[in-house]
């Protein structure tokens, strides 16, 4: 039964398999949430919940499941759909209308509360989606061959980009030409109305790479709102007439930002698809370093409401920031990490997201400080990417894959309690499928497939898994015996 509710912010700490590649940390919950009294003996518990920094007497079941006649039901206490979705975009009750005294409104100033000990060294508020998925493909009667989420089975991906701010073209052509010898593509964003850039220019930017706006809203720091949306929209079309060019994905100069979701409302009339100005980190606020600080994502979701609505824009986090973590002594909100010790803690991050969360690292790593002082950390971002099989991918890149992905779909799932045959169709491309080496008291024996390549066992999210890798076709037979 119900004992009442529990304040946010809580974590919620796994007691049994499935892992979401988690291995015993907990997880941040927001939003409402009730506290469970001990639930009866034949109700198993999948994970507790408790209030963040309190006593263990306040901890309650917090995901149960129950056999109901011939199913069962799986019971929450709390809003999973809706913490995910605060984790990642913000609590709406710290909006903003008319800017900040202390400077520009950030998305950084909407960030949930989420306690002490926050477990910024993971991506809290995407594992807590990933559990959803697989709590529910835990009860399905058969094995479920998943669509994986990033390009050709590879267990993580760099999303690299860098805000042109003032560069010059010189530094701009630098950083171009040692971005594609050392293997990636980038994104770099151009203020249209403060550019050294011109048209000839930004053609030869795209030979190898993409562009996209920056705008630059700044002077108007103090005005309401829908004043700031508007000229960010203006700067983007201003940016698609001055180049020819579709604006894609976009981060703002500064990261500056306005009101809670009315930027992306402002995007998605653009037709722009993928937003970069959420940044994880305890940028001015803290002076700790975690990858995931602040909002503990880094999945391109949709951007969407507390009632259920979604907005055409991709929320694609950016992880690390050359100014904020390699700037000089004269940046004062700097942590002036030298490139050696950024190379120890990027290889930790990037060997938990290939080993562990299979998700992005997006980056911006400007021109203008590429020659001054984060060349040798900016290749090290490609290198060491590259050398855990993650390849290098501009935004623009990234978003085409996605949008390309959601094209398939499963045409049939047949199950006979030990043959399983799955069919999924869509536009060609370099996707992949996954499916799980063992399901309940079972493993595959036999493992075949028309338009994709089987690959040997790899981990995914602590699992040992087949991966199926299309080779091009625009239809994917997979067939699968467990015994």
């Amino acid at each position: 039964g119900v004992d009442g509710l529990m304040e946010s912010p809580q974590r919620l700490r796994l007691t049994q398999a499935p892992m979401a590649g988690l291995a015993g940390e907990s997880l941040v919950v927001v939003g409402p949430s009730q506290r469970w009294k001990r639930m009866e003996e034949d109700a198993a518990m999948w994970a507790v919940l408790y209030q963040a920094g309190e006593e263990v007497d306040m901890e309650g079941p917090g995901i149960v499941q129950r056999s109901v006649g011939k199913g069962s039901i799986m019971a929450l206490a709390f809003d999973l759909p809706l913490a995910v979705l605060m984790l990642r975009q913000g609590d709406p009750a710290n909006t903003e209308s008319t800017g900040r005294a202390d400077g520009p409104a950030r998305p950084s100033h909407l960030a949930c509360h989420i306690g002490p000990q926050e477990p910024d060294s993971i991506p809290y508020a995407d594992l807590l989606g990933r559990l959803l998925l697989e709590l529910a493909t835990s009860l399905f009667p058969c094995p479920v061959p998943h669509m994986w989420h990033l390009p050709q089975g590879v267990p993580g991906i760099v999303v690299y980009s860098g805000d042109e701010d003032t560069a010059d073209v010189e530094w701009n052509q630098q950083q171009f030409r040692e971005m594609t010898d050392a293997g990636g593509r980038m994104n770099l964003y151009l203020i249209p109305g403060n550019t050294h850039s011109t048209p000839a220019d930004v053609a030869d930017y795209q030979k190898h790479h993409d562009v996209g706006p920056h705008p630059n809203i700044r002077a108007l720091d103090g005005a309401p709102v829908s004043a700031r949306v508007d000229e960010m929209v203006r700067q983007i079309r201003e940016f698609e007439e001055m180049f020819g060019v579709p604006a894609r994905s976009l981060r703002n100069h500064c990261i500056s930002w306005a009101g809670y979701l009315e930027p992306v409302r402002g995007m998605a009339e653009c037709g722009v698809g993928m937003d970069g100005n959420y940044f994880c980190s305890t940028f001015l606020r803290d002076r700790g370093y975690a990858p995931y600080a602040g909002f503990g994502a880094a999945m391109p979701l949709r951007f969407g409401l507390p009632d259920g609505e979604l907005i055409s824009v991709r929320q694609q986090h950016t992880h690390t920031m050359d100014d904020v973590y390699f700037g000089p002594e004269n940046v004062p909100y700097s942590y002036r990490m030298s490139p050696e010790l950024w190379e120890t803690v990027l290889g930790r991050v990037l060997d938990d997201v290939a080993q562990r969360f299979h998700v992005p690292h997006a980056t911006c790593i400007h021109p203008s400080n590429w020659v001054r002082f984060s060349r040798d950390q900016g290749l090290a971002l490609v290198r060491l990417g590259l050398e855990r099989e993650m390849p290098v991918w501009s935004f623009d890149q990234w978003l085409t894959f996605l949008e390309a992905r959601e094209t398939w779909r499963c045409e049939s799932i047949q199950w006979d309690g030990e043959r399983l045959a799955a069919t999924f169709s869509g536009d060609g491309g370099a996707f992949a499928f996954v499916l799980p080496q063992k399901w309940r008291d079972r493993e595959i024996v036999e493992i075949e497939a028309r338009g994709g390549v089987v690959d040997p066992e790899t981990r995914r999210f602590g699992e040992t898994v087949r991966m199926i890798r299309a080779d091009g076709e625009s239809k994917v037979e997979v067939m699968a015996r467990y015994r």
